[in-house]
């Protein structure tokens, strides 16, 4: 079995275990627009049922980054600081499974710009990141609620570019649904 392999199966078990919680949360729409670099944006965007602050807290430390599906989170929140965080339980900073991204930019309450630096061994075909970065933006709505857009930039338009577009498609609009749903169940809704 690859590293690949491994690291797919882990992601599809943890998608299979939420599954259902995930299936109940909010609207999420997604769109890819073609950029006139010849590079493609992949685009989601929904309504969150939480007030900004509760979102924005999901983006900027550990404890809430989990929100999204990561089992462990490491932080550096600061301009050029990391984000690291791994699927796999008790894993510890470092470990060649875990993901880091670095902060690129950031407005309080608003958005945030990363960059992916590191990903697991074997998970993706080298270089095939090189040149991705995201944006994830935040709107305060009526009635304490959100509105998420997540914008995935970079994307090329070669074979395996497009594997991983279609892989973050379902996997952040999954990603979406359960950051909602564990949102309503730290705020006991």
């Amino acid at each position: 079995m690859t590293i690949r392999s491994i690291w797919a199966a882990l992601v599809l078990a943890a998608l299979s275990v939420a599954s259902p919680i995930a299936a109940q949360g909010p609207d999420v729409l997604s769109r890819v627009v073609e950029e006139t670099d010849g590079t493609r944006t992949l685009i989601h965007e929904a309504t969150i049922d939480a007030p900004v602050d509760a979102v924005w807290a999901t983006l900027s430390t550990a404890d809430g980054w989990k929100a999204w599906g990561p089992r462990e989170a490491w932080f550096d929140f600061r301009i050029g600081g990391s984000i690291e965080t791994s699927y796999v339980a008790g894993a510890a900073p470092g470990d060649a499974q875990n993901i880091q991204h670095r902060i690129l930019a950031y407005v309080p309450e608003r958005m945030i710009a990363l960059e992916v630096i590191k990903v697991p061994e074997g998970a993706f075909e080298p270089g095939v990141l090189d040149g991705m970065w995201g944006v994830y933006e935040l709107e305060p709505l009526e009635n304490g609620k959100t509105r998420l857009r997540i914008l995935g930039l970079g994307y090329k338009s070669d074979e395996t570019s497009s594997r991983i577009l279609e892989f973050f498609k379902s996997g952040n609009a999954y990603s979406i649904r359960m950051l909602e749903q564990n949102l309503k169940q730290a705020g006991g809704q």
